[in-house]
């Protein structure tokens, strides 16, 4: 629940030099003009595509007591300042400050998202904990989640990306964490970043936000990091893997583990969880084992991550949210895992730069010879080599001339490419 403010207090935290006169209680924060509330206070943030400040009025007719605006047009309501995002952060950095929580922040290339709701979730057994919701882990999503701290938490696990350089620095400036993991470093926003080793660089911003009086948990692809508190993880350590259409089994250390999200990416994702739980509980003197094996053992896919849909003998794997290079791998490798006749349904990827070509040509003869039917959409997604469809809407029409009854499908693409409708259009079909 959000502490409540003055306007003349908002407007000081956001560093805007505005004199506001109004003398109301600030209630909330809101970046959508149709989702204010009363008491609320309105952030008209820049996007690509719209720009807040067209939709100051309606935030104010739904009860906004005040607005953050670049640009002055109603100065008993304006704290002007020069970039609504940034102040946004800076409000969402001022408002952690006044709380206490044991802060993880949780980044890497693939399975931030579901490695910070195991922690959070397990963690949640015993503490009050907040976790970020879906993957807010931006610049705006992250400060929403801190918005969210009433004082009584005793952890904060938040997920921080990032598609450009300095933006982890400046989430950790925002987050203040006191511990940090990062899942594993591949191809991803590349766009931004421009290889591997940028990528690496900037995740590994992280790494040194962390004080010395906490610790690091870092996966396969970081490198060299030069840090005493960091501790290392991969999956080396994970035995006897078992791999199946209903979850997976694995064991480590010693103990054996089920869980029913799919696939070895998954399998990594909860080790990544595992071993950080352990060193938590190392570093408070508690002991989470049966917390996080109860926790492993329940957790479903979120939508669109490697998420199981049944229709009679067909399974559909909703894997939509997103995809890089890495993500398609183990994706694939578990379709291929399955005794069923197995379809893959590709788009591009997105943010790969110039690179875009050569990977998008790499993950075509990875996934040839993982599937037997591939069917693509995309501009990037021709270089698969599969049977091409310049309208997705096509593909499942086609699609469904070739169905035995016994198939898997993956459909797979980055979220610009919005594959979940074919999913959808599946489902309908089936």
């Amino acid at each position: 629940m959000f502490r409540e403010f003055m306007i003349q207090d908002i407007a000081r935290m956001v560093g805007s030099t505005t004199h506001v006169r109004g003398l109301e209680l600030v209630r909330g924060v809101s970046i959508h003009s149709k989702q204010t509330h009363p008491g609320d206070v309105f952030f008209a943030l820049k996007g690509e595509h719209t720009d807040g400040h067209a939709y100051a009025a309606e935030a104010l007719t739904n009860g906004a007591c005040a607005l953050v605006v670049e640009k002055t047009a109603r100065p008993e309501k304006d704290i002007v300042v020069d970039d609504t995002l940034y102040a946004l952060g800076e409000l969402g950095r001022r408002y952690r400050r006044l709380f206490s929580p044991r802060t993880i922040a949780i980044t890497g290339t693939n399975g931030k998202t579901t490695v910070k709701n195991i922690i959070g979730r397990t963690l949640s057994r015993r503490y009050r904990t907040l976790f970020s919701k879906k993957n807010y882990n931006s610049l705006i999503g992250l400060p929403l989640t801190i918005f969210e701290l009433s004082g009584e938490e005793v952890f904060l696990v938040v997920e921080i990306g990032t598609s450009s350089p300095g933006e982890i620095e400046r989430l950790c400036e925002i987050a203040q964490p006191n511990f940090g993991l990062i899942t594993n470093i591949g191809p991803g926003h590349l766009a931004g970043l421009g290889s591997i080793e940028g990528v690496r660089k900037e995740k590994i911003s992280l790494v040194t936000a962390i004080p010395a009086d906490g610790f690091a948990l870092v996966g396969e692809g970081v490198g060299e990091v030069g840090a005493r508190h960091v501790h290392r993880f991969g999956s080396a350590m994970i035995d006897d893997i078992d791999i199946t259409e209903n979850g997976s089994y694995f064991s480590y250390g010693g103990t054996r583990y089920y869980t029913p999200l799919l696939g070895r990416g998954n399998v990594y994702n909860c080790l990544a969880a595992l071993c950080f739980i352990r060193e938590m509980g190392r570093s408070i003197g508690e002991d989470f084992a049966d917390d996080i094996a109860a926790t492993i053992g329940t957790i479903a896919s979120e939508q669109g991550r490697m998420e199981p849909i049944h229709r009679g003998r067909v399974i559909v794997i909703d894997d939509t949210y997103n995809a890089n290079p890495l993500s398609m791998k183990a994706a694939l490798d578990f379709i291929s895992s399955l005794d069923r006749r197995r379809v893959c349904v590709l788009g591009d990827m997105l943010e790969l730069g110039e690179q875009s070509s050569v990977l998008h040509q790499e993950i075509g003869r990875y996934a040839r010879g993982r599937c037997d039917l591939l069917y693509t959409s995309g501009r990037f997604a021709r270089l698969y080599g599969g049977q091409h469809f310049a309208e997705k809407s096509r593909i499942v029409k086609h699609l469904m001339l070739y169905l035995t009854g016994d198939e898997v499908i993956l459909v797979k693409a980055s979220r610009g490419l919005r594959f979940e409708t074919i999913v959808q259009d599946i489902l309908k079909e089936l």
